[in-house]
């Protein structure tokens, strides 16, 4: 009896996206952790990988995950050979800007360090758009395997690299590599009738989601590009360290607004999700700024950059997360282009932010605390455009039923 419990609980978890997210997160934190304690002289290359390992995510989302889950994509396509076409595509783009990311941030990195640091982010592209298309043509077990073995592999390879002397960025390459062939060699043969569309069909039945999704891409890259130029590689390590410590916080967040948007008009303001954000929140925050041996945990550079700097990083969590609830909630309320223009303004802001930064920013400590000035004013933007939204919404209705995902939702990793 129990053990038919536990192995029911066991696939249940193993389809939904919960396990993939965890293993995820965990694989990431592990490759992170091996890079501080053994091979320091890649650790900023890790931390940045850590963050450019979001375009994929994103990108791949956009170009197919939504198209799929909207029922744009013509009968007659294969969808695999077309998911095949669209993450192939985006390649050079990606590794453009992953490459210039890496030139701006590490200077001081020669170019084989930074192809080789790019080589897993662009790999990631076409096992992210393997998921997408198993998930639509075989079954979310199935394409649960994709993302569930490369982090396992990653975990595995991470250790037998740290042991043996090897550069740490490389740790998830093995896996993809092994589970890349595993899906190309296992793809079914296409059906009679269905058809190959053209790269630029494939790219372009996506594109709109690309654009919502684009916004938030540019600030992601942008940031610990700027960090790095302007403070030097430990602030990009302690970035991702505190991205790491605030990872329970995250996933809650990204819970949170998967409730929104699932909701739409009938979500409620208060949930037991996002009470458990504030109650995350306020704990990581008290952990990471009581326990020094926590911070020397997670990186040397933590744990010597000064109380300061990790409380406006606190700060900027804290504001951050309101910012994230206004705008789902305006996202939700408000008519597509509207938001879209929402979308774009708050980014332009804290990018704006950031070129400011330029100016006076010298250590760790002063650029959190732009980060979060700029994120109040994020705030305050949110707040008027909500203030002096039409107060008909009838139109705003009968036109997200046509184009809600276009204007997007927050990019995350795909539900199940």
């Amino acid at each position: 009896m129990s053990a038919r419990f536990l192995a029911r609980t066991a696939g249940h978890l193993q389809r939904s996206q919960l396990s993939v997210q965890a293993v995820s997160r965990l694989s990431s934190v592990v490759v992170f952790l091996l890079a501080s304690w053994t091979d320091g002289r890649h650790l900023a290359l890790v931390a940045l990988q850590g963050a450019l390992f979001a375009i994929p995510y994103t990108l791949i989302e956009a170009l197919v995950g939504r198209p799929l889950s909207a029922g744009l994509v013509p009968a007659e396509w294969n969808v695999d050979r077309w998911a095949r076409r669209a993450g192939t595509a985006a390649i050079l783009p990606v590794a453009v800007v992953a490459y210039l990311s890496a030139a701006v941030a590490l200077p001081h990195t020669g170019p084989v360090s930074r192809l080789l640091m790019i080589t897993p982010v662009l790999v990631q592209l076409p096992l992210e758009a393997a998921f997408w298309s198993l998930a639509r043509t075989r079954s979310r077990e199935y394409a649960n395997l994709v993302p569930q073995l490369v982090s396992a592999g990653t975990v595995l390879a991470g250790a037998a690299f740290a042991v043996l002397h090897v550069r740490i960025d490389l740790a998830a390459l093995p896996a993809q590599v092994i589970v890349l062939g595993w899906v190309l060699l296992r793809k079914p043969s296409p059906a009679a009738g269905q058809v190959r569309p053209p790269i630029w069909r494939s790219v372009r039945i996506g594109a709109a989601y690309c654009l919502a999704a684009g916004v938030d891409l540019v600030y992601t890259v942008a940031l610990p590009s700027v960090a790095g130029r302007l403070v030097g590689p430990q602030a990009i390590v302690v970035l991702r360290a505190m991205e790491l410590a605030f990872g329970p916080f995250n996933v809650a967040l990204a819970a949170t607004v998967r409730e929104d948007i699932v909701g739409g008009r009938s979500s409620r303001l208060r949930t037991g999700t996002r009470a458990l954000t504030v109650v995350l929140l306020v704990g990581v925050s008290a952990v990471v700024l009581g326990s020094r041996w926590v911070r020397h945990l997670l990186a040397d550079d933590l744990a010597t950059v000064g109380l300061g700097a990790v409380a406006a990083y606190c700060g900027y969590k804290a504001v951050t997360t309101v910012s994230t609830w206004l705008s789902v909630r305006h996202m939700i309320w408000a008519a597509p282009r509207r938001f879209l223009v929402s979308a774009i303004g708050s980014r332009v802001l804290a990018l704006a932010g950031i070129a400011a930064s330029v100016a006076f920013v010298r250590h760790t400590a002063g650029l959190f605390i732009q980060l979060m000035i700029a994120e109040v004013l994020v705030v305050m933007w949110y707040c008027l455009r909500m203030r002096s939204a039409p107060t008909d919404v009838s139109t705003a209705a009968r036109s997200r039923s046509t184009d809600a995902p276009a204007a997007g939702a927050p990019a995350s990793r795909p539900a199940g």
